[in-house]
Order: C-alpha cells, then structure tokens, then sequence
C-alpha cells in the first residue's frame, strides 16, 4: 500500500510540474472525446427523428393489396383491398384484444393515384392522396385526426381542415392553386383513372389551402376517401390500411415497445386473408434500420479513429517527456524507486490525465446536449425531400449512458499508450539516466 500512495504522489507531482505534456494530452483527449459526443447525440438525434417520422407517415403496420408494392409508383387502382371498411373493423377488434393500458389503435385507409387539377378550363397534373380525415378507432373511443394529417391544421393558408368525418372537399397545395387560380371555396375538378381502366371525373369543393410540399408525400391536393371512392370505382375500397398505436394523451408510440403484442395479434388475424400482404413496422423501416446501423458503424470506425490518433499522440507525447527527465527518474529510482515502479508511475500519470479529461467531457458533453436539446436547437436537414423517412430538421438526443461510455473510453484507453513509454521508462538503469 505504501508502494501504490508513492507511486501515486510521485505521479501526482509530475502531472502538475510537467504541464505543457499535461495539457497537451488533456486537449487531445478532452477534445477528441467532446466531439464524439456531440457527434453521437446528433446521429441518435437523427436516428430518434427519422424513426418517429416513419412512423408518422407510415403507421406501425400497414395493409395492402398483393403486388401493389411492386407497382406503387403507377398508382394502380385495379390492386386494392375491396372491402377496407370490413378489415378496419377486423383489425381494430384483433388489436383492442392485445392492446397495453393506456394505448389505442387507430386506422386510416388511404389511396394514392394521379390525376389531373383543373379549375375547367387549364388542367396540371398531380398526385393526389385520398384518405379519411380522422381515423378510425375502437367505439366509445374519441375521434382523432388522422396522424398523418396531424400537422395539417398548422398548415392552413386560407380556408380550413375538415371539421368533421362528414365534411367532403379537398386541401389544395398553395402552388397548384396558384398556378391554376383556385382559392378556398372555388370548385376543383380532378379527372384520372378508375379501378375500372377507364376515365372517371370528380368536382369537388375546396376547402382550404395548404403551404407548399406540406400534404403527405408531397401530393399535390388531399381528398376525402367518402367522396372519391365511389367517383373511381372504389366504393368502401382503399390501396392501402395504416395502424397507429396511440398514447391517450394523442402522442404516437414510438420505439416503446407496448405496441409489438397488438401488431402481432392483427397480422395473426390477418394470416388467413389470401391477397393481402401485411407488414409491420420492422418491414416497413427496413431500409432506414440498416443506414442506422450504418451510422453506428461509422461512428465506431470514427471513434477507432480518434483513439488511433489520440494513442499516437499521447505516446510521443509522454516518450518525450521520459526522454527530457531522465536524470529525474535516475534519481528517484537511485533513493525510491524500484524499475517496476518507474513504469508504474508512467501508467499514473496517464491513467490521472485521462481520468480528468474523461470527467470533463463528461460533465461538458452532458451540460452541452442538455442544453441543445432543451432549447430545441438543431439542424437543418435539407435532403428530406430525398424521403419521407428523413427528417427535416435534427435536433441531438441526450443519452447519458452513452455520453459516459464515451468518457470512460477516454479514460482508459490512454494507459494503452503509455506501454511503449511505460517499458523504456522500466528498462532504464540508474547508469542510462545520469550518463545521459
């Protein structure tokens, strides 16, 4: 024990005495790790966003028509599911079944096609997004907006969102109504194909218009899937059925965990549907899993990186410094030390240095993406548009598990680049030192 508390006083004293290679280990380490940490926070950031948007515009589970998927940039409307209001009934009692304490499952159909825009006399093509305003949830349940459209009502330039399940109309992208001169309240005449292969025709009440790119995938007008549907053929009908688990205070789950049992008791129900295919939400972020895990490799490859750089520093670092106090370490191991605790007190002063620089970024890399995160400051993520699943602005997650895995790498990494110093400075006579 007397050995360690001199080994460690010895080590303490060369830490304050020496401070250039003090100070230089500690910036290569506190900064290396600080920036790891930001890094990171802002790629779970990136990851927690990009989940609760897929989510959004996706559902946890979602219906449709075999081979629809293979052909869903056509907008075919001949691949649908039949008799959707019929499923939804049958999902929503399969999911109530399985359901966690204070969750609900709500559904929306939905069709997606192409269809002409006119105000009667010029026409702009378009894609168009039908669906039901507000979902459909278990009876006795309160009505909700469709959580797709959740944004929507914030999104009104003139007119309204759909006061209710009943009202008919549509929401008209604000560069389509210009380009057409429609306003709220105007008529809207949508022409396209039908389940049929023909041509059907719709007019329709425009009921509000809507800030550019914000309708679900950037259609060019919503409309309400009561009005459209029987017009093109598709009385009851939809391309697609999305399942949402919902928290009671309106908040869709995400990542939690409580909505696996219910979306396995709906695709247990739903085995035995023949044309349909049923995917739940691991299928549907499939693509998005896999960059994630991308990001985490990369972060990992940065982090050997930093750790490869920072270990070659720190060990020129610290040679240098045996190098220039030879005669310091002769003398202390002529009246104190053996050669053993002469590389003890290398490992010391590198294990004190990286120990305080770990705790500084732990507690700076803490303080820092606290206060990022509860400020709501971020980054403006342009490539959205590239897909839905991306989000538009990234803002960095606080994860202090992760934040102290980092600081503790930073710890104890730096020992490893003390073994080459560590080794000269136990080889060293007594002779070595003073003849240098």
């Amino acid at each position: 024990m007397e050995s360690i508390k001199l080994v460690l006083f010895l080590a303490w004293r060369n830490v304050i005495r020496y401070r250039k290679r003090t100070v230089q280990s500690f910036l290569i380490l506190f900064c290396g790790a600080f920036c790891v940490i930001l890094v990171d926070a802002y790629l779970k950031g990136y990851s927690s966003s990009s989940t609760e948007r897929v989510v959004r515009e996706s559902g946890h589970l979602d219906v449709h028509a075999k081979g629809y998927l293979d052909s869903a940039g056509a907008m075919p409307l001949d691949l649908t599911i039949a008799d959707a209001d019929a499923l939804m009934e049958t999902m929503l009692a399969s999911a109530g079944s399985a359901l966690s304490p204070g969750v609900q499952a709500v559904l929306s159909p939905s069709i997606e096609t192409g269809c002409m825009l006119s105000n009667g006399e010029v026409a702009r093509a378009a894609s168009v997004y039908v669906t039901d305003p507000f979902a459909k949830t278990l009876s006795g349940k309160k009505a909700l907006i469709n959580p797709r459209l959740s944004a929507l009502p914030d999104s009104i330039v003139s007119g309204h969102f759909f006061s209710g399940a009943s009202e008919k109309g549509a929401l008209l992208d604000e560069k389509y109504a210009r380009k057409l001169g429609l306003a709220s309240g105007d008529s809207l005449i949508l022409l396209g194909n039908d389940s049929y292969g023909s041509f059907s025709l719709l007019e329709t009440k425009i009921i509000g218009i809507v800030r550019e790119s914000s309708l679900p995938g950037e259609a060019g007008c919503l409309v309400d899937r009561a009005g459209f549907a029987p017009a093109f053929g598709l009385e009851n009908g939809a391309t697609a059925i999305s399942l949402w688990f919902i928290s009671d205070d309106g908040e869709v789950m995400s990542g939690s965990g409580a909505e696996r049992p219910a979306s396995a008791a709906v695709m247990k129900a739903l085995s035995g549907e023949d044309g349909l295919v049923v995917r739940p939400f691991a299928e549907i972020s499939a693509s998005y899993t896999a960059m994630f895990d991308f990001l985490d490799v990369f972060l990992a490859g940065m982090m050997a990186v930093f750790a490869l750089v920072a270990g070659v520093g720190m060990c020129n670092a610290i040679l240098l410094s045996v190098q220039d106090r030879l005669r310091d370490i002769g003398t202390l191991r002529a009246i104190a030390l053996s050669s053993r605790q002469a590389g003890l007190m290398i490992y010391a002063e590198t294990f004190i240095i990286g120990l305080f620089s770990a705790l500084s970024a732990l507690v700076f890399g803490l303080v820092t993406v606290y206060l990022l995160e509860t400020s709501g400051s971020g980054i403006r993520f342009e490539m959205a548009d590239m897909a839905p699943g991306l989000p538009d602005f990234i803002r960095p997650v606080l994860y202090p598990l992760r934040i102290a895995v980092v600081s503790l790498i930073s710890a104890v990494f730096p020992v490893l680049a003390a073994v080459i110093p560590a080794h000269a400075a136990k080889n060293l006579t007594i002779r070595e030192c003073f003849s240098s």
